[in-house]
């Protein structure tokens, strides 16, 4: 399995996928990384997975799918099954129109990313950060300011007592460029601001995701990094 990440011209769409590489891929020099390489891209696959069902939940022409209304209903209904047998009951095109209204897309979106920034972000802990790494340590920042309230937050173990910067860079700049990305970076001045959406949305997320899982899986098969 081999990540592949492209950006068409100005003005169409970002493509994200995982391509089969009819090729075996190199051997695994660190197991840790190639997990946590791809834990990152599912993350970012399901993303996007998430946006294509909103764009369709989003639109008018969702309610054809609405389930039949049943006796003694006078909406359509969807039942949510309890693990004791019975099941919540939602008025199926009520709770769909609310899909369309700007603040659930955005909570959505809020939802889902601070859960993968969580997921990813704890794995990286768990492996010293992978010696950190920019790529490493921008989402270990992402997350820990998503876990203090959605305000980044910098420790005195993480900040440079002579500079007052990060001792370890947190950005994606070696990737940046062949990827077509904004150079995404994160610094102590950014204490006690917003993550999400003041220094990024869906788009900086996902492409710090994206680099972190390019990067560590050539990290994991012994391949050349920039």
């Amino acid at each position: 399995m081999r990540f592949a990440h492209t950006r068409p011209g100005h003005g169409s769409t970002q493509t994200l996928c995982i391509v089969n590489n009819l090729l075996s891929d190199p051997p695994v020099v660190n197991r840790a990384a190639v997990e946590v390489a791809t834990l990152a891209q599912r993350m970012t696959s399901l993303y996007f997975s998430h946006v294509a069902a909103m764009y369709v939940a989003r639109d008018k022409r969702a309610e054809a799918f609405s389930p039949a209304v049943e006796p003694g209903q006078t909406v359509p209904v969807l039942r949510i099954p309890r693990r004791d047998g019975n099941a919540m009951v939602m008025w199926f095109n009520y709770y769909l129109e609310k899909n369309r209204e700007r603040e659930t897309i955005e909570d959505f979106d809020k939802v889902w990313l601070t859960g993968a920034l969580l997921t990813v972000g704890d794995a990286l802990g768990a492996n010293g950060y992978f010696n950190h790494e920019p790529e490493a340590e921008i989402v270990r920042h992402l997350r820990n300011g998503i876990a203090h309230g959605n305000r980044f937050t910098f420790s005195s173990k993480v900040t440079d007592t002579g500079t007052g910067r990060l001792k370890h860079p947190a950005n994606i700049f070696r990737y940046s460029d062949r990827q077509k990305m904004p150079m995404h970076e994160i610094d102590t001045h950014l204490e006690g601001s917003e993550v999400l959406w003041t220094w990024g949305g869906p788009d900086a997320v996902v492409d710090c995701l994206t680099v972190l899982g390019v990067h560590l899986w050539n990290v994991g098969h012994g391949l050349p990094t920039p």
